[in-house]
């Protein structure tokens, strides 16, 4: 199976006073993640409870505290003894926010409460019980380094940018590997299942057996959506424009639905992990939110099996690549300190991101044989007196120049920012 750079943060929380929730799209290894925590924690001899909450037999223990404390106290000796309490899904409880903080604020030194949800939707509707109490983990797809290290059965860590003589010696080894797994990632996404299926008609069958029952029935059918039509059609429309600006009212018109609608569905697709709305950089708060988002889907293989259009490549170009290095980014960033920047004259640079030092990164991507610093990197840098890095992202160009980097785009997976 695939490992996940995520357990070991997650690790680090195990025993603490906090709730710990993990939280992503179906599909993306949430269930094999508390599995993984599960054995763990049995090897140090820990005792660990383990619900899906979606299982019928399971609802009538995890209908109220007093039902919990019942089947805690006759199964496992509880509150005389510590647990791990994992609920696998539990956003499908009613009153699921409540039934954690009531948990939470009795036993707290007694038990932890490790979860998982699926929908950003229903797990923030209950967060305002949480707030001080709990640690939210982002699962996302798998990234391209994970798959990488899978594939060729490695373990390559991030390389710091002062070790950049070890990145280029890195990339003069595995360069062409790096660019056949690549190929192969582009193609068909994130999804852990389809990553590890032999063959591509299987993949390509595994991924559409994912796209279909997630959207049709976990988003479709479980959120109500009315005009079903229209839903799908804005998501055609979406993935067919990853990287551009998202124009409310040709959005509508395009899709024949109403703007309140347009909101809604928008809102539904982020809170699944289908997509993400990123926002342009502004010093002033009040013109960021009010200027026009860009989007980029949260897996590749969604865009190209909506799209039929499979076996990208390495020289795939445009939007996909800068989706790329978008998925690739929030690897390390939360994608509240990703946005771009865009002049009035519509030059961009594709990304700038807030580092934990109030410092910003601007990265560009320019996925060609021959590339230069933009001229707008330059002047924004004037503009901006606390630019930390520069990174121009390449199709096979590695080097530094002052205070530029050049990171082929294989490469950016393995860089730790």
């Amino acid at each position: 199976m695939i490992n996940r750079e995520i357990l070991e943060k997650i690790k680090l929380w195990l025993g603490k006073e906090k709730i710990l929730i993990i939280k992503g799209a179906r599909q993306v290894g949430k269930t094999y993640l508390l599995k993984e925590i599960k054995e763990i924690l049995e090897a140090n001899n820990k005792k660990v409870v383990y619900l899906f909450a979606d299982d019928i037999d399971n609802k009538p223990i995890l209908k109220s505290l007093a039902t919990l404390e019942l089947y805690l106290g006759q199964y496992f000796n509880f509150p005389n003894e510590y647990i791990y309490l994992m609920i696998d899904e539990f956003q499908v409880l009613d009153e699921a926010g409540l039934l954690l903080k009531n948990i939470f604020d009795k036993y707290k030194d007694k038990i932890q409460l490790i979860v998982s949800g699926s929908s950003a939707l229903e797990i923030n509707k209950n967060s305002e019980y949480l707030t001080g109490r709990a640690i939210h983990f982002n699962i996302s797809r798998v990234d391209f380094k994970e798959y990488f290290n899978f594939s060729e059965n490695v373990n390559i860590k991030r390389y710091e940018f002062n070790n950049f003589k070890e990145l280029e010696v890195f990339y003069e080894i595995f360069k062409s590997k790096l660019e056949l797994n690549l190929g192969t990632y582009l193609s068909y996404g994130g999804y852990p299942e389809v990553l590890t299926t032999q063959g591509i008609v299987e993949k390509e069958e595994v991924l559409k057996s994912i796209i279909k029952t997630y959207i049709d029935k976990d988003i479709i059918n479980q959120l109500n959506i009315k005009n079903v039509t229209g839903f799908n059609n804005l998501i055609k429309i979406l993935v067919g424009q990853i990287g551009q600006l998202v124009n409310s009212n040709e959005l509508s018109n395009t899709a024949n639905i109403s703007i309140n609608t347009l909101k809604k569905y928008l809102e539904i697709l982020v809170g699944t992990y289908i997509i993400d709305l990123v926002t342009p950089y502004f010093k002033n708060i009040r013109s960021e939110i009010s200027k026009m988002p860009k989007v980029y889907i949260l897996d590749i293989g969604i865009r190209n099996y909506l799209l039929r259009s499979f076996n990208l490549g390495i020289n795939e170009s445009g939007g996909v690549m800068e989706n790329f290095v978008y998925n690739t980014l929030l690897a390390q960033y939360d994608k509240e300190y990703i946005h771009f920047y865009r002049t009035n004259s519509g030059a961009e640079i594709d990304f700038v991101i807030e580092d934990k030092n109030n410092k910003l990164i601007l990265c560009e991507v320019k996925y060609r044989n021959k590339v230069s610093v933009p001229v707008l990197v330059k002047n924004f840098e004037k503009r901006y007196n606390n630019v930390s890095k520069k990174l121009i992202i390449t199709k096979d160009i590695l080097k530094k120049d002052g205070e530029v980097y050049f990171i082929p785009v294989t490469l950016l997976s393995f860089v730790k920012f």
